[in-house]
Formats: C-alpha cells, structure tokens, sequence
C-alpha cells in the first residue's frame, strides 16, 4: 500500500493568506486539487495533515474519496512535526509519498512515475529539479517517495528540514521535475502561475547553465541538465549485474557505468589543457562495485568541474584542442565543440547504452526526456 501524505499545515506567512485556500484556474482549492493528484497518480489513500485554518482546509477536502484529514496542533514547529502527524496516521507496512499543496507543477503522470522508480514502494524516490540557489544545480525534493523502512526515520522528524537528510543519501532514486523550484510562497509566484493560465510554461533543459559565459549559455547550455541524468543513470547501478555484457564484443556493465564517470573529468581536462596525447599511459581506473561508490566518483568529480566554471570565458572556450595518436591528429575543435561532441554528446551515447544493459537485467530505466515505459 502507498499513501500520500499531503501536507497542509502551514500558515503561509510570507504570503499573506493560506495558500492551501488558494484556487487553480477552475476554482478548485490547491489542497483539495493536490489530494486529487495524488489519488489520481496511484496512491491508494491520501492523509491531508492540517494545522493552521485546519476547519476551511478540512472543509475543502469534504466528499474526496479515501481522503481523511489529520490535525497536527504543532505545526508552527515546522515540516517535520508534521510529516510525523502524517505518517503516524498511515496503516502499518505502507510505504508514504510525502507532498505539499503549494506545487502546481506536480501532476499525476508525475506521481506516477515516482510510483514506478520505486519498485511498488521498496525504493527511496525524490524529485529533482534546478535549484533557486545557483550554488547546487540540482536538488531533491518532494513529492517524494519513501520505503516502510523509512518511516521509524520520518516519525522522528522534527524543524524546518523535513526529511531532506534522507533524501540526500545515496541511495536515493530520483525523478526530474520540470519547473519544481516553483512553489507559491510569495504574491509574485501568485502572478505568475496565474499569469501561465494556473501552470508555469515548461522550461527548456538548457535555461539553467552552470556559468554566466554567452557561448556556454548558448552551446552548453544543456551541461547540467545531461549531468543529471547522467546520475540518475548511475543511482541504479545494478550491484549484482556489474559483469552482464550483452555480446562478446560489449563492454561489461561495471565498464560502461566507469566510462560514464569519466565525462565530467574530461570535461574539466579539455577547459585545462589545449592537446591530449593517446599514445602517452593512462593511470589506472579504480572500479566501483556499488551505486554508492558510482555516485561518489561522479560527484566529485563533476564538484572539480563546477568550482573551476566560473573563471571560464568566451575566449577559452574558443581556444583550439587537440589530441593525437601516432603522430596524428585524431580530434580537433575549439574547446567549445569539444565539450559538446566529445563530452556531452559522448556521454549521451554510452548512456544510452548502458539503458540497454539495464532493460536486459531487469533494472527500471528513469525517464531522462519524459516518462520511460518503466515509469508509465
């Protein structure tokens, strides 16, 4: 069983009036339009947790089928205290997709998918989506899904932090959610969701770059974005699949998930150096065995990348590079066109691969531009 928790509780002070109240372009009050989603998505029963005008909050969810309101009288404690009251009110064994009414971006085939990365609720899932902090790229968030095994760690939650810790650890999977950093906390977040007809446009994966440069913004653009479904990839590293190779010919699994590993270095490299010579030795490559370990190489590595960005300008990224083999020049292009082929075009390719590999041992593949067939 999965069920949604919704959290109402808030008294929306920076706003100025309750935004669980607040209604969408057919008048529905976000509490109740929220619930629906969730029941619409597959949770098989949703707990509404009330705090502050809890008797209007309540009265909006009235006649919602397998809908029931819990009151949390501690909710000025923050978040936590009341996806505690939430989950305290959920039936034993069920794994919880915790949710709040102020994103209008979340639908049901959104909720849907986060059901099906989690493996009929076995599995962590949050939902990832750009950050307002230009400082991390991505961030995971809620809606979010979380196991039986979680709920011990979501009843013992207290503050303004939520259950941000957990969703933070490696084991977590995670679902891009287009325009997620939007939530209704200001007047100016009202004008606009009201202005884009009670849901903001879709924002194009490139509209987030990782430095202020004109030619990354406009030929690179989209860095970040593949990046992190790059990781999404590598969150599901099969443990015990790490040899499978499809042919003979094929790298193993373990082999190809490394090579994805290796963009963000070489990204960095290419923004270093101007030549490359394959003749010279390479160092040797440590072989993770676990998602875990997968997720640490990537990240520090693509953290090396994002710390040396902001120095990068136009004219580096003009600047010619090369590498060569025998004497000869194999590759050539300005740094530019090298990040875009041998980088972020590269890493798509073996990406793509590797989404064979885990069709072939029965590993859900994430939606990486729209819901995948695992996730439908």
């Amino acid at each position: 069983m999965i069920v949604g928790v919704l959290l109402a509780a808030g008294a929306s002070s920076r706003l100025g009036q309750p935004k669980q109240l607040l209604t969408d372009a057919a008048g529905t009050p976000l509490v109740r339009r929220s619930a629906q989603v969730l029941l619409d998505g597959g949770c098989d029963q949703v707990i509404v947790v009330t705090g502050a005008r809890a008797t209007e909050v309540a009265a909006a969810c009235a006649g919602l089928a397998r809908t029931r309101c819990v009151h949390n009288p501690d909710f000025v404690e923050g978040m936590g205290r009341s996806i505690a009251a939430g989950v305290a009110a959920t039936p034993a064994d069920a794994a919880v997709l915790v949710a709040t009414c102020d994103m209008p971006v979340v639908d049901a085939s959104h909720v849907r998918a986060l059901l099906a990365a989690s493996d009929a609720g076995t599995r962590r899932v949050a939902s990832s989506y750009a950050a307002t902090d230009e400082a991390d790229a991505l961030v995971r968030g809620v809606p979010a899904l979380f196991p039986a095994s979680d709920v011990a760690a979501l009843l013992a939650l207290t503050g303004d932090r939520g259950a941000r810790d957990l969703l933070r650890q490696n084991d977590t999977l995670s679902v891009f959610l287009q325009d997620g950093s939007l939530d209704l906390d200001t007047p100016a977040d009202i004008a606009r969701w009201h202005e884009a007809g009670g849901r903001p446009g879709v924002r194009s994966p490139s509209s987030s770059p990782l430095m202020a440069s004109t030619l990354f913004a406009t030929a690179l653009g989209d860095l970040d974005y593949e990046f992190a479904q790059t990781r999404r990839m590598l969150e599901r590293v099969p443990q015990d699949h790490l040899d499978f190779t499809p042919h003979a010919k094929s790298w193993a699994l373990n082999k190809v998930a490394r090579h994805l590993c290796d963009f963000p270095e070489w990204a960095l490299f290419t923004l270093q150096t101007t030549e490359l010579n394959f003749d010279e030795p390479m160092p040797p490559k440590q072989i993770p065995t676990t998602a875990a370990e997968y997720l640490k190489l990537w990240d520090d590595a693509v953290a090396a990348l994002k710390a040396y960005l902001p120095q990068v300008t136009d004219a580096d990224l003009g600047v010619e590079w090369r590498a060569t083999a025998g004497g000869q020049v194999v590759i050539k292009g300005t740094r530019a066109e090298i990040i875009r082929g041998m980088v972020i075009n590269h890493m798509i390719h073996h990406r793509a691969q590797l989404t064979i590999y885990y069709r072939l041992v029965g590993v859900a593949v994430p939606g990486l531009y729209g819901p995948s067939a695992d996730e439908q």
